[in-house]
C-alpha cells in the first residue's frame, strides 16, 4: 500500500513531458479577424511576425505565460521550395470555414522531462525565420493534414511581453480542443489529455476554448463566427 501511495506521488510532482507554449488560429489574409479579440477587450502587439520561407505572418495578444496567435497566408512573404507544401497547408487552413479543415494549432514548449522519442510517429520543421540549427517537432502526423496541429516549439521557453489588456486579463491557464469527430484528432491528443496537459473533445464543429486566469472574473466571450473560439476569463 505504500509503495503504491509513493507511486502516485511521484506521478503527481513529476514534471510534465511538454508545457503548454501558446495556441494559434489560421485566419484571412492581413487578420482582419483580429477585430473579435479586441472587441473583447484584448490589445493585439504592435509587431507582426513574419514567417520567412513559410509564406505566413501572424499578430498576437501577449500573455505573461504565453499567447494567443493569429496567422494567415502573406503574399510579401518568401516561400522556401523546401516549404511549398507547408504554406499550402495554411493557405488551405485559412479556408476552414468552407472545407472543413481544422485552423487550430496548439504548440508546447520542451521541458527537462520532455522524452527524446514519443509513443507516436513525429517529424521535424525547419524554417528561414527559425533559430539557426532549431525545428519544430511536429505531433500530428502529416497523413492526417485536416486534423488539429499539435507541436513542440523550436525555441526554448519564450520570454514575453504581456501587455495589460483592457479586459485585465493576464495568463494562460486552460486549452480545450473540440473537434467535429474523433477521427480529426490525432494519437497525440490522447497522450497530451492523459497528462494534464489540455482537453480534447467531439462536438458540432472545430471551436476553441480557452480559460484565462482561472476564469476569475466569470466572464466568457464568444467569438464566433468570425473566430472559432472561446474565451474565459
Amino acid at each position: 500500500m505504500i509503495v503504491a501511495l509513493l507511486a502516485i506521488v511521484a506521478a503527481i510532482s513529476a514534471p510534465p513531458p511538454v508545457a503548454l507554449s501558446h495556441a494559434w488560429i489560421v485566419v484571412t489574409t492581413g487578420a482582419p479577424e483580429r477585430a473579435a479579440l479586441e472587441k473583447a477587450g484584448f490589445q493585439i502587439a504592435p509587431t507582426v511576425n513574419r514567417h520567412d520561407g513559410q509564406g505566413t505572418a501572424s499578430v498576437t495578444v501577449e500573455l505573461e505565460n504565453g499567447f494567443l496567435e493569429l496567422m494567415y497566408p502573406d503574399p510579401t512573404v518568401p516561400v522556401s521550395s523546401a516549404l511549398k507544401a507547408g504554406a499550402e497547408k495554411f493557405r488551405v487552413k485559412s479556408a476552414w470555414r468552407t472545407n472543413g479543415s481544422c485552423p487550430i494549432g496548439i504548440v508546447f514548449d520542451r521541458t527537462a522531462a520532455t522524452p527524446q522519442t514519443f509513443p507516436f510517429p513525429t517529424w521535424k520543421i525547419s524554417a528561414e525565420w527559425m533559430d539557426k540549427g532549431t525545428f519544430i517537432e511536429m505531433l500530428t502526423p502529416r497523413e492526417m493534414p485536416k486534423a488539429v496541429s499539435l507541436s513542440i516549439s523550436s525555441h526554448a521557453v519564450r520570454q514575453t511581453e504581456s501587455f495589460s489588456h483592457p479586459n485585465g486579463a493576464r495568463r494562460l491557464t486552460a486549452l480545450r480542443v473540440v473537434a467535429p469527430s474523433a477521427e480529426a484528432l490525432p494519437p497525440a491528443a490522447s497522450y497530451i489529455a492523459s497528462k494534464g496537459l489540455m482537453k480534447f473533445d467531439v462536438g458540432s464543429e472545430w471551436l476553441l476554448d480557452v480559460t484565462l486566469d482561472d476564469g476569475a472574473q466569470r466572464v466568457t466571450k464568444d467569438l464566433r463566427p468570425d473566430l472559432p473560439m472561446l474565451i474565459h476569463y
